[in-house]
């Protein structure tokens, strides 16, 4: 019934729209106010972006529309400009301590919520009757006109108060909406390069749409449909996360690219390998690192795997013998083989009061492994080869060596039938996982370098984190067991490798990119 009375209304908004004029869209300004503090944009929580209508009359039933849109950035004294002309992104970074000039590029980072997915998400607006947070209930909304629209699969609750605008209310942030009085065009900006890929495309528009994006009243079959549901709520899931489970103490047990070594486990780690959980981590009582030599030893070194457990039942002091009681433990990338093979050859247990997070682990190994150790010999080409040499991965040590890919050539069947165990012992073991099964990941300095590697390491697919493949991640659970939203216990997303490591925060509007929220509410 619900879906019949959304297409009478929708074939309603075309008749509606043919007659409609277009020539007086107005530019419109989105200001994000951001509460959870892991989705800041270059450490600021409040943000504005300006859009500016691109309007294409066509014979079709809708017109189409695309925005173009402009945000700035200051952070650590450097300026930078975003800017989406003709649906192509670019930025541009200048620094405020010197007369340089701004250096332009595409951009396909995601940093700036895409204003275009939203507008075309204002399109399919469906009203409601009331907008309610679980945290301060009832939302006023005093002109009454309430809808809900999903952005990524985001759901958005929005008050539309004619021409003063509209609100939209979302778990992590709120929008305000307000039309400008003058048109105002956004420039492309100096750039040189190749031309940058198109990363957003004109969206149909519906009445009610243009109603949203104007300003102008809601059309009458809108308001029709909504007195028709006018007992339906749209509810905001906006409390904190808070631990389902029972707090115990955590353990954080790194990858590779660690070479010094604490005989104990460490309050604070003195590297940016893991990001800041201080107020993401409602289920952990304390947090503890382990930091072990990864570049010197492989994971199936008898003394290493041995060290693992070690650090690992040192954190709660009710472990007995070797079974790893009362303890939340997350291994993230080596770390997940370290403590399943450690596991698979008797050295620990891991307790049924014990909760095992995995995070991007190769547990069929790497491709970049044996890319690297080809790079190192000088048998790829001299870009990659420059590049290997500046991870200081050359010349290729026992860590890397060992991460070979299962049955590959630079395996061996000893290595191979130590990953077959290793694996028996994570799917037996880990409650919870992080995979990734794209590589455009998280803004930050190193997110080329997955880019990059993510493109040319060679992988059977490009499902990878850069560095990790999801088949290698999944260690073989099904792909049916993952969900792509932070919601799902076993996560597959778009991060890349180091932003499952938490360093990078969460994205703003997009459910695959929300690696801190997922842990906050996991447990």
């Amino acid at each position: 019934m619900l879906t019949s009375i959304l297409a009478l209304a929708i074939q309603s908004d075309a008749r509606s729209l043919v007659d409609a004029t277009t020539t007086s869209w107005p530019s419109l300004s989105f200001h994000f106010s951001i509460t959870r503090s892991s989705m800041r944009i270059h450490g600021h929580s409040d943000l504005s972006v300006l859009a500016s209508p691109v309007i294409s009359d066509s014979d079709a039933a809708f017109d189409s529309i695309l925005y173009d849109t402009f945000a700035t950035f200051t952070e650590d004294s450097t300026l930078y400009n975003y800017t989406v002309v003709d649906g192509s992104a670019y930025v541009s970074h200048r620094s405020l301590d010197s007369n340089t000039s701004a250096v332009g590029e595409c951009d396909d980072s995601d940093v700036v919520p895409s204003i275009n997915s939203i507008v075309s998400a204002l399109n399919n607006a469906t009203p409601v009757s009331s907008i309610s947070s679980s945290s301060g209930g009832v939302i006023e909304c005093p002109s009454g006109n309430t809808f809900k629209i999903s952005v990524n699969g985001i759901e958005l609750g929005l008050c539309f108060s004619g021409s003063s605008g509209f609100m939209l209310y979302g778990s992590d942030m709120e929008i305000k909406v307000e039309y400008l009085e003058n048109h105002e065009r956004v420039m492309k900006p100096k750039f040189g390069g190749k031309a940058c890929e198109k990363v957003a495309t004109p969206a149909s528009v519906t009445a009610s749409g243009k109603s949203l994006l104007t300003g102008e009243s809601i059309p009458h079959e809108a308001r029709k449909l909504r007195e028709m549901l006018f007992n339906i709520d749209f509810s905001l899931k906006d409390d904190p996360c808070s631990c389902k489970s029972t707090p115990r103490p955590c353990i954080f047990i790194h990858g590779l690219g660690i070479k010094a070594e604490e005989p104990e486990n460490l309050d604070v780690f003195p590297t940016k390998y893991w990001g800041n959980l201080t107020d993401h981590a409602p289920c952990c009582s304390s947090m503890k690192y382990a930091m072990l030599n990864t570049v010197n030893n492989s994971w199936t070194d008898d003394e290493q795997q041995q060290k693992v457990c070690d650090r690992a039942l040192a954190v709660n002091g009710a472990s007995q013998d070797s079974s790893i009681t009362d303890t939340i433990i997350i291994t993230h990338s080596m770390g997940n083989l370290m403590l399943a093979g450690a596991i698979a050859t008797g050295k620990c247990s891991i307790a049924s009061s014990s909760t095992w997070v995995g995070l991007s682990g190769p547990l069929r190994g790497s491709m970049a492994s044996n890319y690297f150790q080809k790079s190192c010999k000088n048998e790829t080409n001299f870009i990659v080869e420059d590049l290997v040499a500046k991870t200081g991965y050359c010349p290729a040590d026992d860590g890397i060596i060992s991460l070979a890919y299962e049955g590959d050539s630079y395996s061996n069947s000893e290595l191979d039938a130590a990953y077959v165990e290793a694996q028996k012992a994570y799917r037996s073991n880990v409650d919870a996982l992080m995979c990734s099964n794209g590589f455009s990941g998280l803004r930050s300095d190193r997110q080329w370098w997955y880019w990059t590697l993510g493109t040319i390491a060679s992988h059977h697919s490009f499902k990878n984190d850069g560095l990790v493949e999801f088949y290698s991640c999944a260690g073989g659970f099904p792909t049916s067991d993952f969900g792509n939203s932070y919601e799902d216990k076993f996560y597959v997303t778009k991060l890349n490798h180091a932003d499952t490591a938490f360093r990078n925060g969460d994205a703003l509007l997009s459910k695959a990119k929300m690696p801190v929220k997922w842990f906050e509410c996991l447990l």
